[in-house]
């Protein structure tokens, strides 16, 4: 019963106050600004429900206080039984009932179920914990900003009653005793509650209460709601000029912020819309309560279940045994009832509380709005679904997704809406409401019978899966490298941000990667072209033809066809050139898209192109956690499950902002990166199952991308793998480093399938290159400090050299004996020279006709010219050229390690 009151009553606003944090937390970065976003939006989102109590609770003062005289003379002259009757008696005479008095705490009821989500959210909230906010060392303990002898003394707590008291002051001014000590007592009760708590819990609740103290006071200004509507509009003038000029995000997300401000500041036009609207078109169901109430009900029941019933159902029906068995439900009909509850808890709950609180009006507008949404609902739902592929049971899409937010179809999509939008008002005027509320009721009863069915069709699924003993039928691995062991091989592995810095201490903390890297020569002393993967990828890929400032000269090409020709040139010269097959994976940036775009490779049918990252994370959990483990699949899909339904509902333009990589808005980051990690994990971990050795008429090039690297997470030594609790971090210096952990985890696994080409034969017929775009946003012990060149180096978000220092190892045909420390001076760009010399005679690029040099040294004789511009997405730059000022080019020559060989360029050496 305690789950099914709190998961109906508590749960929505928990929903609601967790996606408030994280998109405070997204815009901001800053975890106590985050909570005081969510304090905001709570006071937001109750000031109409504010409104309604403050009308109620007047209303009973008025009641009180005319009703006084005759009650007190009642008092003076009755006792006992006669006093009670006469009472009664009056209270009828003026049409009172004791329960409204009720209606004066009216107020603090609102109150008690958000601050049960609120504290329930935050006190258990992972990124509160050890995070400082102003004075607060620890958002996740109490402030304890100094202590009486034992005795911790918690600031907080004393200055949001001290705030709460002030505002109660000001609020019962002129009001009778009662209500002054109501206030006062709800004061001190709430510091009692709160004064051992987690500060960030406490700092949410301070804030509430100076919100509240602000509410008071507009509360006695002559006309609050135009001042409260200048002061609004001020507040989101200046938060959309953040959003869109200082903060970096998708261009979709700062239109749709830019529109929420455009709203606020023409809110009293929309207002007067209305009202000429409900004075017009809909004065036939302001008049008709019938009709009203009902056509919000059955709306609310459609929407009940679309969301919590029809399309959870329809996703697990569709492969029942990819959801059995998952956390410590093994039934998958349990995450269909529990969706069901929570949205059963906003439609069938909050929904018709919030309705029945207002006014005829009022009541026209939501029952409008709420109809409104059933059909664009069932529209998007049924009409604009896209087809997304394989959803995994997180309820991540196995294949990176193209989600057409910017498309003809996602325009015609937001056309069709606003026409429904348009065209209710006059169909309710024609026809009465009574129309819309039949049809409402047989695509309930049709949403119904779909539910039914599905639920019918998953419990029968389930028994056979029962049957066949728990047999999970996951997704197979077939082989997409084909290695030859007749010919020569050639293979890149691309590990985004890997980081040279700690290759002596993994070597030191297991000696066995010393045999399984015999051959490979370590360059240490590289340098990358940028620190981002957007122009630090492309020259790995292509070599120098592809470096920023090249990439810049060639200003008549748009930058999207030179990344692709970076990524396509090495697979063209061995397929055309050589007569190797050839299998790329993931490729960086691919078509400029954010997600696995392989159309690019289509018109070259003889090179293979895959989606490894995120394929097979959903078969290594059923594979390596049958306890379970973290990430957790059953949690996330109890609290996803209903957002999937949400993302199903919405206009095309959003779905990519709903997903957000996944995570559905979900605060629990350790979940979200953790996802990434198995996503990264899973393929190398299978990379002798992707393998396939044999004999061939020709040799074989692979292009593998990996970002395992790029991540930061704690795994369990020795053998550095994911599980639910770290107990083990290692022996190295560097075990309390996270990147340290995903690091070694990607050299062991590496180290397994190069064990594994030695087993098969192969390792001596195959050239090897392990190179990464550029390092990480951090100082390095090996390179000379300069607190000064680093600060100019910066480029105003990260610091140190060491971002500018990648990952190269390279092992060639026939190599062997230890690992080989070699200090040539390189660069990452020297990836494809590596890759052809000896190989393919004279090879040349065949988008631009030039020759790839097989010898780089005199390139860099001179030094190599850089860029730091920290422009990472392809939004951010031109169409032809990156835009990087003259400020963020920079010469690099002979020794990374040394501050002296950093030096500006001159501006005739970055003539573009």
């Amino acid at each position: 019963m305690s789950h099914f009151l709190y998961t109906i009553i508590i749960y929505p606003l928990y929903a609601l106050i967790e996606c408030i944090f994280s998109l405070f937390s997204k815009i901001t970065g800053n975890t106590g600004i985050s909570v005081i976003g969510v304090s905001i939006g709570v006071t937001l989102f109750c000031l109409p429900l504010y409104a309604v109590a403050e009308k109620l609770q007047e209303a009973e003062r008025k009641k009180q206080k005319s009703m006084q005289p005759m009650l007190e003379r009642i008092k003076a002259s009755f006792t006992g039984d006669e006093r009670y009757m006469m009472t009664t008696a009056y209270y009828k005479e003026c049409r009172y009932n004791p329960v409204m008095a009720l209606r004066s705490i009216f107020g603090l009821l609102i109150q008690i179920p958000f601050f049960i989500a609120a504290y329930t959210f935050l006190s258990h909230l992972p990124s509160l914990k050890g995070a400082s906010f102003l004075f607060i060392k620890d958002m996740g303990a109490q402030d304890a900003l100094f202590k009486i002898g034992s005795f911790p003394v918690n600031v907080l707590p004393i200055a949001m009653t001290l705030i709460n008291i002030v505002s109660g002051i000001i609020y019962t001014k002129g009001l009778m005793l009662k209500d002054k000590l109501q206030v006062f007592v709800t004061a001190l009760v709430f510091l009692v509650i709160l004064y051992p708590s987690p500060a960030g819990l406490v700092l949410y609740w301070t804030m509430n209460n100076v919100f509240s103290m602000v509410k008071n006071i507009f509360y006695k200004l002559k006309n609050p709601l135009k001042v409260f509507w200048i002061c609004t509009c001020v507040g989101a003038v200046l938060s959309a000029v953040y959003i869109l000029f200082v903060f970096s995000s998708k261009m979709q997300y700062k239109v749709v912020f830019l529109l929420g401000a455009v709203l606020i500041i023409f809110l009293p036009q929309v207002v007067k819309a209305v009202q000429k609207l409900l004075d017009g078109t809909l004065s036939c169901i302001v008049e008709n309560a019938r009709v009203r109430h009902t056509l919000y009900l059955v709306s609310c029941g459609v929407l009940f279940l679309l969301s919590g019933t029809v399309i959870p159902s329809s996703l697990i029906a569709s492969s029942p045994a990819e959801f059995a068995g998952i956390g410590e439900h093994a039934n998958p009909l349990y995450f269909i009832g529990n969706t069901g509850l929570q949205a059963a808890g906003i439609f069938l709950f909050w929904a018709p509380c919030v309705y029945f609180l207002f006014g005829k009006k009022v009541q026209t507008v939501l029952a409008f709005v709420m109809t409104a949404f059933v059909y664009c609902a069932l529209a998007n739902s049924y009409i604009f679904m896209l087809s997304y592929g394989d959803v995994s049971s997180s309820l991540s899409f196995l294949n990176a997704t193209d989600f057409k937010v910017i498309s003809f179809l996602s325009l015609v999509n937001v056309f069709v809406l606003i026409a429904l939008f348009c065209a209710l008002p006059f169909f309710i005027k024609l026809r009465n409401a009574k129309v819309l509320i039949s049809l409402s009721s047989i695509f309930a009863l049709a949403l119904g019978a779909v539910s039914i069915a599905n639920i019918f069709s998953i419990s029968k699924a389930y028994s056979e899966y029962k049957k066949a003993g728990n047999a999970q039928i996951s997704a197979s691995i077939e082989p997409i490298f084909h290695l030859s062991k007749n010919h020569q091989n050639v293979v890149l592995f691309m590990f985004d941000r890997a980081q040279s810095q700690y290759i002596d201490e993994m070597f030191n903390e297991d000696p066995s990667l010393y045999e399984k890297y015999s051959g490979f020569v370590f360059y240490n002393n590289v340098v990358s072209f940028n620190g981002h993967t957007l122009q630090g990828a492309p020259g790995l890929y292509g070599g120098y033809e592809y470096t920023p400032l090249e990439m810049n000269r060639r200003s008549d090409v748009p930058l999207v066809k030179k990344n692709n020709e970076a990524l396509l040139m090495l697979p063209r010269i061995f397929t055309e050139q050589k007569g190797f097959s050839a299998a790329i994976t993931d490729p960086s940036w691919g078509n400029y898209a954010g997600f696995c775009d392989l159309s690019f490779i289509s018109p070259f049918p003889k090179i293979n192109g895959y989606q490894t990252i995120g394929r097979y994370s959903a078969l290594w959990k059923k594979e390596h956690w049958t306890e379970g483990g973290i990430g957790d699949d059953g949690k996330i899909l109890e609290r996803n499950l209903l957002f999937f339904s949400f993302f199903r509902q919405s206009p095309i333009a959003l779905r990519q902002m709903l997903y957000k990589k996944g995570t559905y808005w979900s605060s629990d980051s350790e979940s979200g990166n953790v996802k990434i990690v198995l996503d990264n994990y899973s393929a190398l971990d299978y990379l002798k199952r992707l393998t396939s050795i044999s004999d061939t008429e020709n040799g074989s090039y692979v292009c593998m991308v990996n970002e395992l690297t790029h991540e930061n997470l704690l795994l369990q030594a020795p053998d550095y793998i994911p599980v639910k609790k770290v107990t083990n971090k290692g022996t190295s210096k560097y075990k309390e480093n996270l990147d340290y952990h995903t690091q070694i985890a990607a050299l062991k696994m590496l180290g397994s399938w190069l064990d594994f080409l030695k087993e098969n034969g192969i390792y001596d017929n195959t050239r090897i290159v392990i190179v990464s775009d550029h390092g990480c946003n951090g100082y390095e012990d090996d390179i000379e400090p300069d607190a000064e060149l680093d600060s100019q180096i910066a480029g105003g978000k990260y610091e140190g050299r060491g971002h500018y220092h990648p990952l190269l190892l390279f092992k060639d045909f026939n190599a062997s004996g230890k690992l080989i420390e070699d200090d040539t001076f390189m660069t990452n760009t020297d990836t494809p020279s590596l890759l052809l010399k000896g190989l393919v005679e004279n090879p040349v690029n065949p988008f631009t006709g030039k020759i790839v040099p097989l010898d780089t040294h005199a390139l860099k004789k001179d030094g190599v010219i850089i860029s730091i511009s920290d422009r990472h997405q392809p939004a951010m730059n031109g169409k032809y050229k990156f835009n990087i000022p003259y400020s963020h080019w920079w010469k690099v020559k002979d020794n990374i390690f040394k501050a002296s060989s950093w030096s500006r360029p001159t501006e005739k050496e970055i003539q573009q």
